[in-house]
């Protein structure tokens, strides 16, 4: 056996027994915590708390510098496309983490680690990020901490519609999420440098949501209630977790009113000047209508082109007849960015017919259709012939609010260790 072979083998044995050893000395709870509610965070007051109490966990732990700022401010917190889930206590936010669903920009993680190996045309992607928990909260037996992360990937899996959730940790608690929640690596390398969290040294992995039932099945069949990861995420039920609205065409349920997102931009937060320009422009296309005109004139971004990330489905029909089936990934206002498993077939494509509760809309006549790149596409068509899309484009539907539509050491790492991770 060569020494290289040996070396591998070694490692794989040493990974396996340090696995094990978090598996054995988990303890789970049948329970949630006592007087603590799961919920999107959807007033001023929850997402301000957010950003104060992740300023405050970053900047201990060295993944943000102090600004004298006193909140930790990203695009994210207000993109209609992303959702910040708390954990609340009477009326304090003790946990938080943010669901950022892929669209045609990266994801922070996408900065270090490539995600070509597992998207697929028909699969939607979110990143899970700014996970972390009041240091008051931070108990040993991690009950907080597995509620949160519970609460998460129910909303994302059931309310969502995700199919992977990737995420960027470090070494150290990499192997919390490996070992115990079957995180599976995007990458065996280890980044020096993660710029999105201050340089701090990071790992990259994933979890396929539709294979987590089986998975956790196989894996801990035998175990004890209280270190049954699968009884605890698949099967127990906590009445404290608040179900979003289901979303089954746009990720566009999460936009905030004017006054709200100008208290963000420019009130005791300051969260414009945590933003480049380029982060601006895209908030402004999220954020089309005139009732926001006053608050992007400040910023020379009076006029957009508006946008909307979709998992939209839907088919593309030739002159023939032919139908291909399609996700819509971006709606503008005069195009349409999709994926098809067979992107060559639509390149003869008329029609553009909207798939919506299985139901039919009026199909939208297609002008012409760009191949990409991969299983990319882009389809130009005529706004005239959608009504609806132009209504939602413009923001020329009621402007609803987010509440409105919503219904380490082994020994250790469940407690401070973990008050960060993701």
């Amino acid at each position: 056996m060569s020494n290289t072979i040996k070396s591998e083998t070694a490692h794989e044995a040493q990974k396996a027994r340090r696995f094990s050893i978090h598996r054995r000395r988990v303890k789970l709870q049948n329970t949630p915590p006592e007087n603590v509610i799961f919920k999107l965070a959807d007033t001023p007051d929850e997402l301000s708390q957010v950003c104060r109490l992740l300023y405050e966990s970053y900047t201990q732990v060295g993944y943000m510098r102090e600004d004298g700022s006193g909140y930790r401010f990203t695009p994210f917190y207000v993109l209609p496309s992303c959702y910040t889930l708390i954990a609340k206590q009477g009326d304090t936010v003790i946990g938080t983490t943010t669901i950022i669903i892929k669209s045609l920009e990266e994801l922070p993680v996408e900065q270090i680690f490539s995600l070509k190996h597992i998207q697929r045309w028909n699969r939607r992607i979110a990143e899970a990020s700014s996970l972390t928990i009041h240091p008051d909260y931070r108990s040993q037996d991690g009950a907080l901490i597995h509620a949160l992360l519970k609460y998460m990937f129910q909303v994302a899996r059931e309310d969502l519609g995700i199919h992977d959730l990737v995420m960027a940790s470090t070494p150290k608690h990499m192997v919390f999420y490996e070992a115990l929640l079957l995180f599976r690596r995007l990458s065996e390398e280890v980044i020096d440098a993660f710029d999105y969290v201050n340089g701090t040294t990071a790992t990259g992995a994933y979890l396929n949501f539709t294979e987590m039932h089986q998975d956790y099945a196989a894996m801990y069949k035998d175990a004890p209630d209280e270190k049954n990861v699968f009884k605890y995420y698949m099967e127990y039920e906590f009445s404290s977790f608040q179900s979003l609205s289901k979303v089954t065409s746009a990720y566009n349920g999460n936009r905030w009113r004017p006054e709200h997102l100008d208290h963000f931009l420019h009130g005791l937060i300051q969260g414009a000047n945590s933003l480049t320009r380029e982060d601006l422009d895209l908030l402004r296309r999220h954020y089309p209508s005139h009732d926001y005109d006053e608050i992007f004139a400040r910023h020379s971004l009076s006029n957009a082109a508006a946008l909307i990330d979709t998992n939209a489905t839907g088919v593309i029909q030739s002159s023939t007849g032919n139908k291909t089936p399609i996700i819509l990934r971006r709606i503008e206002e005069d195009r349409i960015h999709l994926t098809s498993e067979r992107p060559y077939e639509l390149l003869e494509g008329k029609e553009l017919q909207l798939l919506h509760q299985n139901q039919q809309a009026e199909p939208i006549r297609v002008q012409s259709i760009t191949l990409t790149g991969g299983l990319d596409a882009t389809a130009r068509y005529d706004p005239t012939s959608s009504p609806g899309i132009m209504a939602l484009l413009t923001n020329k539907q009621t402007i609803s609010s987010p509440e409105e539509e919503t219904t380490s050491k082994a020994q250790s790492y469940q407690g401070d260790e973990l008050a960060h991770v993701g």
